[in-house]
């Protein structure tokens, strides 16, 4: 077992919701129970310590628009509280705070809003040509970009072309934790205790929208953070409620979101794309290119992942082929939903989806093997620049697909009924662009401080050991500090796969600076007292690396109940370098259950009048045991990275193979072709 573990598992960590400062009071939302509509009046309850409307703050969350493509998007930011319409169900309207959470619910029923309800848009595909949903623009496309590349003159050499269309619905984020903020203010400054996977995103987004300095704002991971998967890498509309309240009150503000709110609110939903994708190849199986359209619902505002997702996902739907042209136009839609999120893996799933089930389809057209298809067009181990420019680097892509075509094989013969798939990915690292570590010693130890704090992953230990590689000297006298803004002058956050590997990274080269600064090529213990109080600080920069993988599931369905059943999965990754093989294990297989869950059972959806249909955890068809993989088998490739630690990051590589393999498994098992996420029961036995 992990050291680091053992307090959680036994019940001995400590979370946002542990900590209460002296008389903190407690903040709530009341939030809109339609999906559209314009609000007549907002009365605002008589036993509260405060209450919040537009009208006592008038200001917006922020959007994140990249200057080239702000020039042509339409954007609507988010009202920190709704102004005079509301645009989906849990969007705020009205905050207040009471010294009691247990008076939470009595103060919310004295809460009066009267709303002239409109009809909403609720599909992506039907929000193209539907009224649009913010008055002050045209149409409900905020983002519309043409991406091409290559030589597309070799759509009309292509022998072959196998199109796909597919719909996944939105799935909700539901770490065990939900999100928790505590907030005070004292000599100007905010103080700032929340459960997060990134305290510098959390601390630049408050900045932003409270129009505040950096230096005024300090920011705390709690000790322990419940999960993340995404959804707690920023800032949040409650964050900045609590703020306001707290500096009007002159006291502590708690939030703690209900598992309820959690099910409606901003960035807690992920996926929900439509691809319409043709993939183009020659008789002999050479492919030759992508076309096609991405169509990305953003809900109902530029806030979160959304103004990023649908170029995102067009993108990597390259994948790890030697296309020769691309030709993808990808939109950003505006609908009555809440705003888009980061949802583990956020575009490298549905991309993976995309490709691989045309490369499938494409096997099947030609009657090829879908080992060599994947291998007749799979890039060198040496790299690959895509025709949309995304420069993919050295690795083991070669060594992944040949361990796993193994498993393939022996699993066809075993499950010789059952539907077997085969896919590759090369899941995109987002190391760009660094992170922050600083290194000082004192009292008798090394202790290296990071902005990056863990939510479910085994940081100390990794680092730990990294540490002590470099300086020589026990992994006892190194101690390793996580989760502020405090503690570093820059740093970035866990999520994207990328803190083992960058975090690691910027360790080492805070280690070797040490060294440098006081001259040596190692310490000794004895050491630790001669150089007490020396210290160094760096930003490790790096670009952007690549972690392929080659997955193999093994479906078996009830043709009779429509019941899915994944009896085996293999997952063949390459990590770099295996730094934690016990927390490396644990990322992949929780990875596997989440992108399996995607294509079995696992949906956010919505009625004709935008009402979610999910009003608990159970509704959303998060996976039990039941619903698990029967036995999840890991296996590991080391083509070490260009990055300090050789690493290569995985916390997303589980969910991004698992959704296309568990989905061509099924379509293997049932010898029909699906066109959406979930594979609803009624969908197999119709």
């Amino acid at each position: 077992m992990i050291q680091e573990h053992l307090p959680l598992i036994t019940g001995k960590g400590s979370y946002i919701d542990d900590i209460s400062p002296k008389n903190v009071v407690y903040l709530s939302v009341v939030r809109s129970p339609i999906a559209r509509g314009i609000i007549k009046r907002v009365s605002k309850p008589e036993n509260a310590l405060i209450s919040l409307t537009w009208e006592d703050v008038k200001i917006y969350m922020p959007a994140r628009l990249f200057p080239d493509l702000a020039r042509n998007a339409q954007v609507a930011k988010m009202p920190v509280l709704a102004d005079d319409r509301v645009n989906f169900v849990g969007q705020p309207i009205l905050a207040f705070a009471v010294d009691d959470r247990y008076k939470i619910e009595d103060v919310a029923e004295e809460v009066s809003i009267d709303y002239e309800e409109l009809k909403p848009v609720v599909d992506p595909e039907e929000s193209l040509n539907a009224e649009p949903i913010h008055p002050s623009l045209k149409t409900n496309i905020s983002i519309d970009q043409f991406l091409e590349g290559g030589n597309l003159s070799l759509r009309s050499k292509a022998d072959v072309v196998v199109s796909r269309k597919i719909k996944q619905h939105r799935i909700v984020s539901n770490p065990m934790e939900t999100k928790g903020f505590i907030c005070w203010w004292e000599n100007d400054v905010l103080n700032v205790y929340v459960s997060t996977q990134a305290p510098f995103g959390v601390k630049n987004d408050l900045r932003e929208v409270l129009g505040i300095s950096p230096e005024k704002i300090r920011v705390y991971s709690a000790p322990n953070v419940g999960g993340g998967f995404g959804n707690k890498s920023g800032g949040y509309p409650e964050y900045v409620l609590a703020a306001i309240a707290s500096l009007k009150l002159g006291k502590p503000v708690k939030w703690i979101e209900t598992r309820s709110e959690m099910l409606v609110n901003t960035q807690s939903l992920g996926r929900g794309e439509v691809s319409d994708m043709k993939l183009y190849a020659t008789r002999d199986g050479e492919i030759l290119g992508i076309e096609g359209t991405i169509i990305a619902n953003i809900g109902a505002f530029d806030y979160g992942i959304g103004f990023i997702a649908p170029l995102f996902i067009a993108r990597l739907s390259n994948g790890p082929y030697k296309m020769k042209f691309a030709s993808i136009r990808a939109l950003g839609v505006f609908t009555n939903t809440p705003p888009m999120g980061f949802y583990r893996g956020a575009g490298r799933p549905e991309a993976a989806l995309i490709h691989e089930t045309l490369v499938e389809d494409l096997a099947e057209e030609l009657g090829m093997d879908s080992v060599e298809i994947r291998r007749k067009n799979l890039i060198g181990d040496n790299g690959y620049i895509t025709p949309l420019g995304v420069r993919i680097d050295p690795a083991g892509y070669n060594e992944v697909l040949d361990t796993a075509e193994k498993y393939y094989r022996k699993a066809k013969e075993v499950y010789n009924d059952k539907g077997v798939s085969i896919i590759t990915f090369a899941e995109i690292v987002r190391t760009s662009p660094g992170e922050g570590a600083r290194v000082k010693i004192e009292n008798g130890k090394v202790n290296f401080y990071l902005g990056l704090g863990p939510h479910g992953q085994a940081y100390a230990s990794t680092f730990r050991r990294l540490a002590s590689e470099v300086l020589g000297i026990s992994q006892d006298k190194i101690e390793i500090m996580t989760g502020s803004s405090e503690i570093v002058k820059e740093g970035i956050g866990s999520f994207g796969s990328r803190a083992g590997t960058i975090g690691g990274s910027a360790v080492i080269a805070a280690a070797t600076e040490l060294l440098k600064k006081i001259n040596v090529n190692s310490l000794s213990e004895g050491d630790l007292t001669k150089y007490e109080g020396i210290e160094a600080e760096v930003f490790y920069k790096a670009d952007d690396i690549f972690a392929p993988g080659a997955h193999v599931a093994v479906v078996d369905v009830d043709e009779e109940t429509g019941f899915i059943k994944v009896l085996e999965y293999y997952a063949v990754d390459d990590v770099g370098r295996v730094m934690n093989k016990e927390e490396i294990e644990g990322q992949i297989i929780g990875g596997v259950l989440q992108g399996m869950s995607q294509v079995i059972i696992e949906a956010m959806r919505y009625d004709e009048r935008g009402i979610p249909l999910c009003s608990s955890i159970a509704d959303c068809g998060v996976p039990t045991a039941l619903e698990a993989p029967l036995k999840v088998n890991t296996d590991y490739v080391e083509y070490p990275s260009q990055l300090l630690s050789k690493s290569r990051g995985v916390g997303e590589a589980g969910t991004t193979g698992a959704l296309p393999a568990v989905f061509i498994a099924v379509e293997k098992a049932t010898k029909r072709k699906f066109d959406r996420t979930p594979i609803d029961p009624w969908l197999i036995t119709s």
